[in-house]
């Protein structure tokens, strides 16, 4: 299942254009964007190699998280990606279970602190204060959920929410619309 979402992601990043005009403030955004899209769908496949399927899924949500932050801002013609389906959990070896523990439970912890040291980087009245405050509500919504899974003990279906959650604020901060106030370390800046 994984390997699958990998693939449904990596050829989703191929077929991203960019429709901002070039030579334009946006273009770079646009382009800053897709290509962290395409590192992380490179990444998780080197993860899958190395028999990694903890940083591989969370490699491949997380990209996720940037590229459907990036159709939501209208940078690229595609449709939203996604988090994966639920039930990823039989992917990860039992040998990984340590390793996928600490590793959900740590993005869990950091996507808190994430959420609490951003502000939206506009004044209520302008037209990119809703684009921050829907990434907010995204995030955080992709946090409680990625917690909830957590709770239950469902590993690896959490941290692809977290992962996911984590893109999209990650990307708020790199376009501009979110602005760091504090924990610059927990962001691709």
């Amino acid at each position: 299942m994984i390997e699958e979402y990998g693939r449904t992601f990596s050829g989703r990043t191929e077929t991203t254009v960019i429709v901002v005009p070039e030579n334009t403030w946006l273009a770079k955004v646009a382009s800053d964007v897709l290509e962290m899209v395409h590192a992380y769908a490179s990444d998780g496949f080197v993860f899958l190699d190395k028999g990694d399927e903890v940083n591989a899924l969370a490699s491949f949500a997380y990209g996720s998280g940037w590229l459907d932050t990036g159709v939501a801002a209208g940078l690229f013609t595609n449709h939203p990606m996604g988090i994966p389906p639920k039930g990823c959990t039989p992917d990860i070896p039992e040998a990984l279970s340590e390793h996928l523990n600490e590793k959900t439970f740590r993005y869990q912890r950091m996507l808190a602190s994430a959420l609490s040291s951003v502000c939206i980087n506009s004044e209520p009245e302008l037209p990119l204060y809703p684009a921050g405050k829907e990434i907010c509500t995204i995030t955080h919504q992709y946090y409680i959920a990625g917690s909830i899974e957590t709770e239950a003990a469902n590993l690896a279906d959490g941290l692809a929410l977290l992962s996911y959650a984590y893109g999209w604020i990650d990307a708020g901060v790199r376009t501009g619309i979110l602005k760091v106030v504090k924990n610059p370390e927990l962001f691709t800046v």
